[in-house]
């Protein structure tokens, strides 16, 4: 199983140009402001003080129908503006668009204030409807890399592999070497996944005590799934971002069940979370996530390929010819 569409379209120290850059941030703007504007109506909890989850809303179901329709079209719109340079600019941009409607929203607090007054078998269980609605997001998310990877091949054609001549054209058709499969990628997805919460679990040592804040919670996923991200691809380097996204549902369901089955001290506020992982919404684990995995793919791809490309390329040529 391979997935070159989500490869980097640029060379090894070619910068994206100022148009590029402009598009790129352009795309994400008018991510930003679909989800803050048509998407805030959709999303918006019942509550207005409340948190931007299914468990704050009735008709959960079509929230989550619309939020998959609006990030399928802001992943393609993103895609039709910036998709030639930077494939997985759709996907950032769904993600950057459900983090930035979550932030309009209350807090995991004022989630957690919501469920104080239910009986003690529905608190035990907010831990896994967190996970399950975790897994959801991840799902919308999934679908609108999908449709821009479809939007991208629709409208540019085969998402070809960077040629490894620094020639800075692009080579169709170049096979794939054998770290690139399926076993590689898992691999890559379960360290990405294990330094990640190792490291949400450091970060956020600090906090227990401390009540919620967007801000704090949004830097602890991203520095978790950076600092999981470039540990995994300098440990098993892939060529594809979907095995680190697909580490970042392991991160929130993981977490998720770390607090369900962890100690639950009875001393603290409402608003305060017995467990770090409970400080974090679901999408804001997914959406922050996603964004976090995609950017240190573009930061590290190339830097990680450029030499390990090369010495596999040195050492497939000289084997031949010690053999002869």
């Amino acid at each position: 199983m391979t997935d070159v569409s989500g490869s980097l379209m640029t060379e090894h120290g070619h910068h994206l140009s100022f148009l590029d850059r402009a598009a790129t941030w352009v795309a994400w703007a008018l991510a930003g402001t679909i989800f803050l504007t048509i998407g805030w109506f959709a999303m918006a909890p019942d509550d207005p003080l409340g948190a931007v989850s299914v468990l704050t809303r009735h008709g959960a179901w079509m929230m989550l129908l619309q939020a998959a329709g609006l990030a399928a079209v802001t992943a393609a719109l993103a895609t039709v503006i910036a998709g030639r340079r930077l494939p997985e600019v759709g996907t950032f941009a769904a993600a950057v668009g459900l983090a930035a409607v979550s932030l309009r929203g209350g807090t995991a607090g004022s989630l957690l204030i919501q469920w104080a007054d239910a009986a003690p078998v529905s608190q035990s269980s907010l831990p896994m409807l967190l996970a399950l609605e975790a897994m959801a997001w991840f799902v919308i998310v999934f679908m609108a890399r999908g449709i821009s990877i479809g939007v991208g091949h629709w409208c540019f054609g085969a998402y070809p592999e960077p040629r490894r001549d620094g020639s800075g054209g692009y080579a169709e058709g170049e096979p794939l070497s054998p770290r690139d499969g399926a076993t590689h990628g898992i691999k890559h997805m379960l360290i990405a996944a294990g330094a990640a919460l190792l490291t949400f679990k450091i970060i956020s040592a600090g906090l227990s005590t401390r009540s919620v804040q967007h801000g704090q919670a949004c830097f602890v996923v991203a520095a978790s799934v950076c600092i999981g991200s470039y540990v995994a691809y300098w440990l098993v380097p892939v060529r594809s971002v979907l095995w680190a996204i697909l580490s970042v549902p392991i991160l929130a369901v993981g977490g998720y069940v770390w607090a369900r089955l962890g100690p639950s001290p009875v001393s603290l506020p409402a608003s305060v979370p017995a467990s770090a992982f409970l400080r974090i919404l679901p999408i804001q684990y997914i959406a922050v996530g996603t964004a976090a995995a995609v950017a240190m793919f573009w930061y590290l791809y190339h830097p990680v390929f450029e030499s390990a490309d090369q010495s596999h390329s040195s050492s497939s040529h000289a084997s031949p010819e010690g053999r002869g």
